[in-house]
């Protein structure tokens, strides 16, 4: 079940069997929740069912797009401490792992985290209630009215996406604060499954720009983990010696993502949103 739209879709068509897909595949990888590769994959695609809503949200009633995000968000939260937790880790193990410094302490902090986070996600039968909340969502994919065809159903949500990450692009130059990074990443990763969608129905969506925002995803996904290794260090090893030599490593690593980041997006968002959505428009034929 490739993430795109087909060329002979109407836009209502095309969003409504996305999503069903989407929410087959999150249940899919939930059936497999004892893997925690599984829960890290039901957080993808829920992620990529919000980012479609938001992509047609002019064209949904507010009461539905309001209530839809609202049972996906409460869905993602359900995996979010699990997946946090195993995140840590292997930030921590990819980071320090063939580093000279003994970082036991820490590494023993992380592991004892990972175990108790799995523990609670059990004790609260969070996979039955993400399940829950995605059939809910699911349901409401029948009530999506999307009157106008074409470019013009997507166009506002695509312009507005773009838009945001070219703001939070000379944010991050002018303020490398590590929310206004994750602000960026988010819409970075928006525009990224846009253009998964509509590679197939847009000549001006090709393979390259696809790879470029998935590297700078990527980029500021690591720079994400980073900084929640950081703050779990900050709070649970503060005063201990190990925190002052993986803090130092953690800083390098994020000056070299930082820079390469804000290279990588200063190509892609280029243009203004206008010459962006106008050769979008033009080379679909619209």
């Amino acid at each position: 079940m490739p993430f795109r739209f087909k060329k002979s879709e109407s836009p209502a068509k095309a969003v409504r069997r996305v999503y069903r897909e989407r929410v087959d595949a999150a249940l899919e990888c939930l059936h497999e929740s004892r893997r925690p590769a599984s829960i890290h994959g039901a957080r993808k695609e829920i992620k990529k069912l919000r980012a479609l809503f938001r992509l047609v949200r002019g064209e949904i009633k507010g009461g539905t797009y309001r209530k839809g995000v609202k049972k996906l968000r409460a869905a993602a939260d359900c995996l979010a401490a699990a997946r946090d937790a195993r995140v840590m880790l292997k930030a921590f193990e990819h980071l320090a792992g063939k580093k000279l410094p003994d970082f036991s302490h820490i590494e023993r902090a992380l592991k004892k985290h990972a175990r108790r986070e799995a523990r609670l996600f059990r004790k609260h039968d969070s996979v039955t209630v993400a399940e829950r909340l995605l059939r809910q969502a699911n349901r409401r994919v029948a009530r999506f009215k999307i009157q106008r065809t074409g470019w013009r159903a997507i166009e506002p949500g695509l312009r507005q996406s773009y838009q945001r990450g070219r703001d939070f692009c000379r944010q991050v130059k002018a303020q490398p604060l590590p929310e206004h990074f994750h602000d960026w990443r988010k819409q970075v990763k928006d525009l990224w499954y846009y253009f998964c969608l509509l590679q197939p129905v847009c000549p001006a969506v090709t393979p390259a720009a696809i790879k470029n925002l998935e590297k700078l995803g990527e980029q500021l996904g690591e720079d994400h983990d980073l900084f929640l290794l950081e703050e779990f260090i900050q709070k649970n090893c503060p005063a201990h010696d190990e925190s002052v030599a993986l803090n130092k490593l953690i800083a390098t690593r994020q000056r070299k993502l930082r820079s390469a980041a804000r290279r990588l997006g200063t190509q892609i968002y280029a243009e203004t949103s206008s010459q962006f959505c106008h050769r979008m428009a033009a080379k679909s034929g619209e």
